[in-house]
């Protein structure tokens, strides 16, 4: 933990909060900068000034929820957490309106072949046809539109998504379990340094 805690801080020498992420719906709220940290969920909230939270991926959605006013929150939306739901419990966690939903870098539909049946859960859970989730990978398979299935869960909150990065399995200089199998992973992270002053 102690080297974990090194290389954050040359990221950004604020006290983190990351997650042990289990493709759960478990909501942590970070009370202190630091608290936390470690402890088992999938969507971290926090209003404090100087807490970064980091939600590390492989392949999986980092979605950032900012709100109106002081609160801001990580979700690590994998395609289980998708079909549970995650993206409704994340908003519902917030004590003032979301007024910004920011994807980070996370498989494409290009590279993510999938079931239709596990698809249809996907659906499911964020509110859409399984049509609008679903797609083909670039070698002819079906394929699960991460992208899509979070805008999808947003959409229903009226929260377009900024898309920052490209496909962890072809477009990102980053990580892919899925595609390369690798076992390091990159992280998203957000943090304030000043109070949030509405938007």
């Amino acid at each position: 933990m102690a080297e974990l805690d090194a290389r954050r801080r040359r990221f950004v020498d604020l006290p983190w909060t990351q997650l042990d992420e289990h493709h759960g719906v478990d909501v942590v709220v970070v009370d202190t900068p630091g608290a936390a940290d470690g402890e088992r969920g999938d969507v971290a909230i926090t209003s404090a000034v100087g807490a970064v939270l980091g939600c590390w991926v492989g392949d999986c959605a980092p979605v950032v929820l900012i709100g109106g006013q002081r609160q801001f929150a990580v979700v690590h939306a994998g395609w289980r957490g998708l079909a549970a739901g995650i993206v409704d419990v994340a908003i519902d966690a917030f004590d003032e309106p979301v007024e910004r939903a920011i994807l980070g870098p996370a498989i494409g539909a290009c590279c993510y072949e999938f079931h239709a049946g596990d698809a249809a859960l996907v659906a499911a859970g964020v509110h859409a046809s399984v049509d609008d989730v679903m797609a083909s990978t670039t070698w002819g398979t079906p394929s699960l539109d991460v992208a899509a299935a979070v805008a999808a869960a947003c959409a229903g909150w009226g929260l377009a998504v900024d898309v920052i990065g490209g496909c962890t399995g072809c477009a990102y200089h980053g990580f892919s379990h899925r595609m390369r199998g690798d076992a390091q992973r990159h992280v998203v992270a957000v943090w304030q340094t000043d109070p949030l002053a509405g938007g």
